[in-house]
């Protein structure tokens, strides 16, 4: 317990800091922690253990560079756009197989990721709608508040992955294995029912 209240103090001084700097300088958001790790040792940014890196300078070669290295997909905060640019499947594969297991807010919109190996990967809020991941090993995975409306999860492994405010409206869930898998607050249709 002792360490989850360290942790969430530094998570909310990280994010005291980030709301200071925030007005003086320039918000980006990657579509991977560790891509936004990188970017902010980089640009001597400052990183908030997450996915968001606030940077002094807004030289937008140097940012295109760092984010290049990485291979990381970005975006201002606060823009209008609503969505990171879309990760290519390829990416995701050669990210994952050196450790990278952060995808938060990842934008694979129809991506195929069909019988892929993506246990443990962190698919948090990621934007998931209508890819296929039939037969993908996605066991012990956080999808919390991702969203799987209309995507084919036939025969994948959710076996213990996070659920939580999940939208699974119109997806296709047959022969998917959910033991042990947390559903709490996900929907699971058009009425936009939640499972409790």
């Amino acid at each position: 317990m002792k360490d989850l209240l360290q942790k969430f103090s530094s998570w909310r001084d990280a994010i005291v800091r980030l709301s200071d700097r925030a007005g003086e300088n320039r918000v980006l958001l990657f579509d991977s922690r560790d891509a936004a790790y990188n970017v902010a040792f980089m640009l001597d940014g400052e990183w908030d253990e997450c996915n968001s890196v606030v940077i002094p300078t807004s030289d937008e070669i140097a940012i295109k560079t760092a984010a290049s290295l990485v291979e990381a997909r970005w975006c201002d905060s606060g823009k209008s756009c609503t969505l990171l640019p879309k990760l290519s499947v390829e990416t995701l594969k050669r990210r994952y197989a050196v450790g990278d297991r952060h995808f938060i807010n990842a934008n694979l919109m129809c991506a195929d990721l069909s019988h892929l190996n993506l246990n443990q990967i962190n698919f948090g809020w990621a934007k998931l709608r209508g890819a296929n991941l039939s037969g993908a090993n996605l066991s012990g995975a956080d999808l919390t508040a991702a969203d799987l409306s209309d995507a084919n999860l036939s025969g994948a492994d959710l076996s213990g992955a996070d659920l939580s405010r999940a939208d699974l409206t119109g997806a296709n869930t047959s022969d998917t294995n959910l033991s042990g898998a947390c559903l709490r607050g996900a929907i699971a249709s058009n009425s936009g029912d939640r499972i409790s």
